[in-house]
């Protein structure tokens, strides 16, 4: 999708509704209600959101689309990733 988006806009804007958008914003509500309760501290929920759905996604899919891979990471080197992407976030949103 990536090197075609250009080519397609169309496709690359239904791909990503579809795929991170979706998840951006479903995210965003749930980030938007800890707001609420005062759980997170944030300005803007959407904002947020796309932080913490990159923190979480950036190295694999890098990986994937910059190494050729078709392999899921280990478990164990997922998990550690995915821990390390939350304690960042939480120590930029924690409400303290």
């Amino acid at each position: 999708m990536v090197g075609e988006a250009s080519r397609f806009p169309a496709l690359g804007r239904t791909f990503y509704e579809r795929g991170p958008g979706r998840t951006i914003a479903a995210l965003a509500i749930a980030f938007e209600r800890l707001g609420a309760r005062d759980v997170l501290h944030l300005d803007n929920p959407a904002l947020a959101a796309a932080h913490f759905n990159w923190l979480i996604m950036s190295a694999p899919l890098n990986e994937a689309m910059l190494l050729g891979s078709d392999e899921l990471p280990a478990p164990a080197d997922l998990k550690r990733h995915t821990d390390n992407a939350v304690r960042v976030f939480l120590a930029a949103y924690r409400n303290n």
